[in-house]
C-alpha cells in the first residue's frame, strides 16, 4: 500500500509542478467557471418559473450542479485515454508499463491530478454560484461527496475502456465519442430528463450519469436522505461491480495486444 501511495504522489506531485508552471493558463481555467456561471445565471432569468426546475430551486442551481457533476464526468472519462496519449508522445509509456509498476497503480497515478483538479474547479462552480447568485445548497454534504466517489469509480471504469481503444487504435475511440456525446445528451446536465420524449428518459436512466445526478441533486437540492436515493445507489453500486473488472481486463488485453504488435510507442 505504501508503494502505491508513493507512486501515486509522485505523478500526483509531477503534474501538478508541470500544470502550476503555465501559470496564466492556471488562471484562465479558474476565471473561465465563473463565465459559465454568469452565463448560466443569464440563461436562468430568460428561462424564468418552470414547473420541472421548481424542485431544484430553479434552473441556475440544477444547472450549476449539472455542469460541476458532468465536467468531473467528462474528466473521469477521457482522462486515461489522454494520459496514454501523453506517456506515447513522450515516449516513455513503454518504460513505464515495463517497470514493475502494476497496472491499476499506472492507471490511477497518471490520472491522478486532472482528478484532483476538476474537483477543484467542480467545487468553484457550485461556490460561485452560492456566493455571487445566492443559490441554497442545503442538505448533506459528506453524503453527496460519498455518491461523487462512487460515481467517480463508475466514470473512471468507462474511462480506461475508452483509454484501451487508444492503446490499440491510437485514434477514432468509439466509447469516447458515443458514451460522453450520449451522456451528456441525455444524462440530464443542461435540462431535466423529465423534459424529453419518453423514449428518450428510459435511455437516460440505462446511463450512470443519470441516476449520479439525480442523487447530488436531490441530496443538495432537496435536502433528501440516504434513504430517498437508495434506488441510485443500488444502480451506481451495479455499474460499478461489473464495469470495472471488465474494462480492467480490457486495458489488459489492449496492452498485450500492442505489445505483441510492436505498436506500443506508436502514435
Amino acid at each position: 500500500m505504501s508503494d502505491f501511495l508513493r507512486t501515486v504522489s509522485a505523478f500526483l506531485v509531477r503534474d501538478c509542478m508541470h500544470a502550476v508552471s503555465y501559470r496564466l493558463d492556471f488562471a484562465l481555467q479558474l476565471l473561465q467557471v465563473l463565465f459559465y456561471v454568469t452565463g448560466l445565471y443569464f440563461l436562468s432569468t430568460i428561462i424564468g418559473a418552470n414547473a420541472k426546475l421548481d424542485p431544484y430551486g430553479g434552473y441556475l442551481p440544477f444547472a450549476a450542479i449539472g455542469l460541476a457533476v458532468g465536467s468531473y464526468f467528462q474528466t473521469g472519462f477521457d482522462s486515461f485515454s489522454k494520459a496514454i496519449q501523453r506517456e506515447q508522445m513522450q515516449g516513455t509509456l513503454e518504460a513505464l508499463l515495463m517497470s514493475p509498476l502494476r497496472l491499476p497503480s499506472f492507471l490511477v497515478a497518471t490520472s491522478a491530478w486532472p482528478f484532483l483538479w476538476k474537483a477543484m474547479t467542480s467545487l468553484v462552480y457550485v461556490v460561485a454560484a452560492v456566493v455571487l447568485y445566492d443559490i441554497e445548497i442545503y442538505g448533506d454534504p459528506v453524503l453527496a461527496l460519498g455518491f461523487l466517489l462512487l460515481t467517480t469509480l463508475v466514470f473512471s471504469s468507462l474511462g480506461i475502456v475508452s483509454a484501451s481503444f487508444v492503446m490499440v487504435f491510437k485514434r477514432g475511440d468509439p466509447v469516447g465519442m458515443l458514451v460522453g456525446g450520449v451522456s451528456t445528451l441525455l444524462g440530464g446536465v443542461y435540462y431535466p430528463v423529465s423534459a424529453m420524449p419518453t423514449w428518450m428518459q428510459d435511455l437516460a436512466y440505462l446511463l450512470p450519469i443519470t441516476h449520479a445526478l439525480d442523487a447530488i441533486r436531490g441530496l443538495l437540492l432537496q435536502g433528501m436522505g440516504l434513504a430517498d436515493v437508495l434506488p441510485q445507489l443500488w444502480v451506481l453500486l451495479g455499474f460499478a461491480v461489473v464495469l470495472l473488472p471488465m474494462s480492467l481486463v480490457t486495458f489488459q488485453y489492449a496492452v498485450r495486444r500492442a505489445l505483441r504488435e510492436g505498436s506500443l510507442l506508436h502514435y
